[in-house]
């Protein structure tokens, strides 16, 4: 009976280190998972920034040529 109480000691404190490690490991899948989420989050940041300027761009395009198209503007003179 001595025998089966020591050798249920001797795995105590292996369990207790096993659950003290488990956090460490899910903590760094948190930690990898934040930072791939931020690195996706960045590429859609870039993604869009990209897709504003070239709106920009063709607002800017559509200005001019509304411009251009336009009949000049005929004055007449005042009596």
């Amino acid at each position: 009976m001595l025998s089966v109480v020591l050798s249920a000691c001797g795995t105590a404190p292996v369990a207790s280190v096993k659950q003290k490690n488990d956090p460490v490991v899910d903590l760094s899948g948190k930690v990898q998972s934040l930072q791939r989420q931020l690195r996706e989050r960045d590429k859609r940041i870039a993604e869009l920034e990209s897709q504003l300027e070239a709106l920009k761009l063709i607002d800017q395009d559509y200005e001019r040529q509304k411009k251009l198209l336009q009949p000049p503007v005929t004055r007449t003179p005042i009596q």
